[in-house]
This record gives C-alpha cells, sequence and structure tokens, in this order.
C-alpha cells in the first residue's frame, strides 16, 4: 500500500493534460502552415520579377515564358503583373554610343519594358494558355496570387527606382567629362592662339 501512495498526484484530469497537448500540436502546424504559405507567396513574386528582367534584357525569349510557370492561374498573374509595371520607365537621355574620346551610357534594359515587348507577352500566354489578359481582373485570382501579385509590383517598382538613379548618376558622370574635357580643349586652343599672336 505504501508504494500505491507513492504515486505521483495532479490536480488537472488527465484527459485536460491530453487535449491541451493536441492544442498545442495544431497551433504548431498552423504556424508552420502560415509560414509555408507566406514563403511560397514571396518565392513566386520573385520568380514573376526575374522572369520579366530576363525577358527584358533576351537572356529568355517569350515561348520559354509558359514554361516556367505551372498553373494557368501563376500565367494569369504573371500576365496582370507584367500590365501594372511601368512601360519604357527609362528613356534614353544621353547618347548610348561613344563619340569623339567620349564614352556612351547605355540604358539598362533590364526593366526597361517596351511596348512591343508587351504585346508579345500578352500574345504568347493567349496562344500558349487561352489566357485573355482583357478578361482578367485581380480579384479573379485566389488569395495567394494576388498578395504574390502585390509583392512582385512591389520589388519590381523598386528595382526600377534604384536602376534609374544609377543610370542617372552615370550620365550626369558623363555629361561632366565632356564639359571637362571640352573646357580643356578650349583652353588649350586659347594658348596656342596667343603663342601665335606673340610670334
Amino acid at each position: 500500500m505504501a508504494e500505491d501512495n507513492s504515486i505521483l498526484k495532479t490536480d488537472v484530469p488527465l484527459d485536460e493534460v491530453i487535449v491541451d497537448e493536441v492544442i498545442v500540436d495544431e497551433v504548431d502546424v498552423d504556424v508552420r502552415s502560415e509560414q509555408e504559405q507566406q514563403k511560397f507567396e514571396s518565392d513566386f513574386a520573385l520568380k514573376m520579377v526575374d522572369t520579366l528582367v530576363s525577358f527584358n534584357d533576351q537572356q529568355i525569349s517569350s515561348y520559354e515564358l509558359p514554361n516556367r510557370f505551372f498553373t494557368k492561374d501563376e500565367l494569369s498573374c504573371f500576365g496582370l503583373f507584367s500590365k501594372s509595371v511601368p512601360v519604357n520607365p527609362l528613356p534614353a537621355i544621353y547618347p548610348e554610343d561613344g563619340f569623339l574620346l567620349f564614352r556612351g551610357v547605355p540604358v539598362p534594359k533590364s526593366v526597361n519594358l517596351t511596348s512591343a515587348n508587351l504585346e508579345e507577352i500578352e500574345h504568347i500566354l493567349q496562344t500558349s494558355n487561352s489566357t485573355n489578359l482583357n478578361s482578367i481582373h485581380l480579384s479573379d485570382l485566389a488569395p495567394d496570387m494576388i498578395n504574390s501579385y502585390q509583392m512582385a509590383t512591389q520589388i519590381y517598382n523598386d528595382r526600377v527606382e534604384k536602376i534609374r538613379s544609377s543610370y542617372l548618376a552615370n550620365v550626369k558622370n558623363a555629361k561632366t567629362q565632356v564639359m571637362e574635357v571640352s573646357a580643356a580643349v578650349v583652353c588649350g586652343f586659347v594658348i596656342i592662339l596667343t603663342l601665335a599672336s606673340l610670334l
């Protein structure tokens, strides 16, 4: 009988302890599921951005675009994303080819989606998977696709601004170089004329 009295006793019923453990396990599963969902949305957003950047850089053709996505919803989301980004956000404001002693400043193409390229994307999506972007609205997509769309748009627009700032800085440096060299040439020409007049 002494051995029976040595058994550990608790005020909490055993069935409640088991229920609590089950609830904890379910919470952990929900947290993991939410994290996985967030990772999927962010990964898909980056995938759309990288795909469009590669297409702008002519690293992939329009015929390869459908092979980068697995479902019709993903293709539709990419098509709507392509239509949402700015077209020709970086117009050339300086010669791209070098001239005389000066170097040119090429326009970055990675985020410089043209109207022709956008039409090409719309055409290939419609012919490959019967995806008519004119009849699809963002609200027609699943919530995870909408979240990925919003993230991709933000990422792409941020990249546009960074590349625009870099491009404008390169143009400014090139113009400064032209002015400095031109001033040096003018000064040298004036000195030569002055010396010639003294002879």
